[in-house]
């Protein structure tokens, strides 16, 4: 009995020694200082990117704007248009500005990634080869976008349809004319 429970020990021993390497780093993972993150916020250049979606994303507007207007519109339809995207634009600007979103990043950046990773993102980005990923990004984003419009397209209609046929089915339900009052 007492050679097992000698056994059991040496086992469990070992198997702390085998594994402790593995839990150690994640136990010992310093998290990163908030000077860390905001150089990885700056070597990204995440305002810039933040700036480049929104341009991207008024570009679309404007693009499924026209698109919804069709080839017969009229200029005055095509500027009211215009005008109306313009209004929205600048309310999802001010509403997601960086001084909103800047917090939002720097909050998630502190908790998912340690010291370690946010050092190692720093020194990527700021490498050429980093410099040269991010330059490319805004690109990669809209041409995904673009690749994604048709499909986006089709789901919004069949959307469109559906919610369509529910109101009719709504509409054909409900009694014409209200019932009389109980008495």
């Amino acid at each position: 009995m007492q050679g097992f429970t000698m056994l059991r020990t040496r086992a469990a021993a070992l198997l702390l020694c085998v594994l402790s390497p593995l839990a150690a780093p994640a136990a010992l993972a310093a998290e990163p200082t908030d000077a860390q993150v905001d150089r990885l916020i700056e070597t990204m250049d995440m305002r810039r990117l933040v700036d480049d979606m929104f341009t991207q994303i008024d570009a679309m507007g404007l693009q499924m704007g026209e698109q919804f207007l069709g080839d017969d519109a009229t200029p005055e339809k095509r500027e009211q248009m215009r005008r109306v995207l313009a209004k929205q634009h600048e309310a999802m600007r001010k509403t997601m500005s960086w001084d909103k979103l800047g917090p939002i990043y720097r909050n998630v950046y502190r908790k998912l990634f340690t010291a370690d990773e946010i050092d190692a993102m720093i020194a990527f980005y700021g490498s050429e080869t980093g410099r040269g990923i991010l330059r490319k990004m805004p690109q990669a984003m809209e041409l995904s976008m673009q690749e994604m419009q048709p499909i986006m397209q089709t789901l919004i209609a069949d959307m469109q349809k559906s919610i369509e046929a529910e109101v009719r089915t709504l509409d054909d339900a409900r009694p014409i004319d209200p019932p009389p009052p109980a008495d």
